[in-house]
């Protein structure tokens, strides 16, 4: 079921409120990831983990290499970063890799935040 609210919002928003709201998205499934652990839920982990990598994918797409200059480059290195370390935190079951790639997403949501 779509949300109308949740749509109408992301349609009014800026492009860097979007970036903002898809990082919110990705911490909350990685924090469902963590959730699942702890429950022993593998297939609930690996969906939540799965859906965090097609979003930070679709950041990464997103990417304007020609234009961006250092920050695109950067930003690319980071997501790249990202992608690795959920694949490896999944295969694992590593809770430490997930907790860091929650903190380092909010730490670079909050740089976004302050751009808006």
């Amino acid at each position: 079921m779509e949300n109308p609210y949740l749509k109408m919002q992301v349609e009014v928003a800026s492009p860097v409120e979007r970036v903002v709201m898809l990082y919110d998205k990705v911490i909350l499934l990685l924090k469902e990831a963590l959730e699942s652990m702890d429950r022993d839920d593998v297939v609930g982990k690996v969906n939540a983990i799965a859906r965090a990598d097609k979003i930070i994918r679709v950041l990464n797409a997103s990417l304007d290499m020609e234009n961006g200059g250092e920050v695109a480059k950067a930003l690319r290195q980071f997501y790249d970063y990202l992608l690795d370390m959920l694949i490896i935190a999944n295969g694992r079951n590593d809770r430490t890799l997930l907790e860091t790639a929650i903190e380092m997403l909010e730490t670079v949501k909050s740089a976004w935040e302050e751009i808006k």
